[in-house]
């Protein structure tokens, strides 16, 4: 099945334009009309998810597809690009949108959503498939900056001190990470003459050594912070716990993995004989990523802090993969990194179900330290049962994804004889399931303790309940289905990453025309090396 490469421009198009819509809306129909509101986002969010999926399949099917915005050729204009990798990505991040929407109109109050939230929703989602479309480092740069201003006022939506707090933390170190970026894109500009991913794949194969590791280095600490990595991870979860849990949950299904996609796309295009020079140190950042995550969980005193350690720690899993995507003595080429893909799929479906159980947990209860709620087992059987589901399902307990995905991973690193990482993925694994469990203990199992602070009790209304109830059980059952259906699951990541590092294609696609008439950087290169 072809699909017309104009299709890309949706994605990024249709969230724009609704959110532009809702803003006219909120000024000249007054900012009362919230049903309105809600109901254009949901047909945004809805529609958004259907081309997606359109792509996906697309994709799978071995097609790639390349817009040039402008009729301009590559790489003198802007490149939209798609493969498996960017449509899994534009599906995954409409399932999250779709899954989170109508849990943010049953808990999100009246003041933030006069205040733009759909409009700064819609942003957000436009910025995320940005990102996952950009064929070029400048527009990847702009898209992370979008979805950076976005989640930044959505992060600090409503004012209070210590959303503000977490706020500034949050944007103040991604700006850092945001302007390593811009200087790695510079200097690749400077140095190759261009922007557009496919012609430096081409022209980096000849730069000087220095230059490549120099680039290489820039890109793992810029993407390295957006996935929240050891050691530049302290913006998450100092700034994750502070909004409302819908917009936790959104956060922590989206944008740590914008940047692991960006780690995806940009090194086994750019740097692959770096990634097999590079694995011993790429494997310790991963394990320290891991433990960090597990053992600074172990410490937090509320549901949503626990859990935001946890992104970082299966972000960890996720390098680990992109660590041995190309080695193995026994396993096909691709293995780990289809591994890691399937991981990130997991992730994504999963963490978000169980931030969204979490925030539930602590509204109904009016607090979300431990200490200070609990009996919510016997109060709220049916969200207990989801959140126990979803914890078992991040621990990696079968039949869901979490078991099939990290016994991929375990197999890769084993297969290539990293016995140090394997026994680290081993010994996190188990503290995972003791920080979900410790929630299950003390907040669903312990006995009741009296609020502080009169709680919201969201579950009460019909309508409520199902709209916060009901996203969390399809997001179980997808994840229960890549479970029962493990090998169709990693057979399409294993395509997926197949696609991803099948580097001749990829600038085959998008046919740069310096690939004919330009054959050398447009500055030279002498005394760089």
């Amino acid at each position: 099945m072809s699909a017309d490469p104009n299709l890309l421009a949706v994605p990024i198009l249709l969230p724009l334009v609704t959110a532009s819509l809702i803003l006219v809306i909120a000024r000249w129909g007054g900012r009362r009309r919230i049903g309105l509101q809600r109901g254009m986002a949901s047909l945004s969010v809805l529609l958004n998810l259907g081309v997606a999926l359109f792509l996906l399949q697309t994709t799978l099917a071995g097609q790639r597809l390349v817009l040039q915005m402008g009729q301009w050729p590559a790489p003198f204009g802007i490149t939209v690009y798609a493969d498996a990798l960017s449509a899994l990505m534009l599906t995954l991040t409409g399932v999250v949108a779709a899954a989170v929407l109508p849990f943010a109109m049953a808990t999100i109050d009246y003041h933030r959503e006069r205040m733009g939230f759909y409009p700064l929703f819609l942003v957000l989602l436009m910025g995320v498939n940005g990102a996952f479309l950009a064929g070029d480092l400048f527009n990847l740069y702009v898209f992370f900056e979008v979805l950076l201003m976005a989640s930044f006022v959505l992060l600090t939506l409503g004012g209070r001190l210590r959303q503000t707090s977490g706020g500034i933390r949050y944007v103040v170190l991604n700006l850092l990470a945001s302007t390593v970026f811009l200087a790695g894109a510079g200097i690749t500009y400077g140095t190759l003459g261009t922007l557009n991913m496919a012609h430096i794949a081409q022209r980096m194969d000849s730069a000087p050594q220095g230059v490549q590791l120099l680039l290489a280095g820039l890109l793992l600490v810029a993407f390295g912070s957006k996935a929240a990595l050891f050691p530049l991870f302290f913006w998450l979860p100092s700034s994750y716990h502070t909004p409302p849990p819908a917009v936790t949950a959104l956060f922590g299904g989206l944008l740590t993995k914008v940047g692991v996609y960006a780690l995806f796309r940009t090194f086994p295009l750019f740097f692959p004989g770096l990634l097999q020079d590079w694995q011993p140190f790429l494997l310790a950042v991963a394990g320290l990523s891991m433990l960090v995550g597990a053992l600074g969980a172990l410490a937090q005193p509320t549901i949503r802090r626990i859990l935001s350690f946890h992104i970082v720690n299966h972000v960890g899993f996720m390098l680990m993969g992109l660590a041995v995507a190309t080695s193995g003595n026994r396993l096909v080429v691709g293995f780990g990194l289809g591994a890691a893909i399937l991981y990130l799929m997991h992730h994504m479906i999963v963490k978000t179900a169980l931030l969204m159980a979490g925030g539930a947990a602590e509204l109904d209860s009016g607090s979300g330290r431990l200490d200070r709620i609990g009996g919510l087992a016997s109060r709220r059987p049916l969200l207990a049962g989801l959140y126990f589901l979803a914890a078992i399902s991040l621990a990696g307990i079968p039949p869901f994804s979490g078991f099939i995905s990290k016994l991929g991973l375990l197999q890769s690193v084993l297969d290539g004889g990293h016995w140090l990482i394997a026994g680290v993925t081993v010994l996190v694994s188990v503290l995972t399931l003791i920080n979900v469990m410790r929630i299950w203990q003390e907040g669903f199992w312990g006995p009741y303790s009296q609020p502080r602070r009169i709680p919201r009790k969201l579950l009460t209304a019909p309508q409520e309940r199902w709209l916060v109830l009901a996203p969390i059980g399809l997001l179980l059952a997808l994840s229960l289905a890549i479970g029962l259906y493990g090998e169709p699951a990693f057979q399409l990541s294993l395509r997926t990453a197949t696609q991803v590092l099948d580097r001749e294609s990829y600038i085959q696609a998008v046919h740069p025309l310096s690939m004919d008439q330009v054959s050398e950087p447009l500055v030279p290169q002498e005394g760089l090396d």
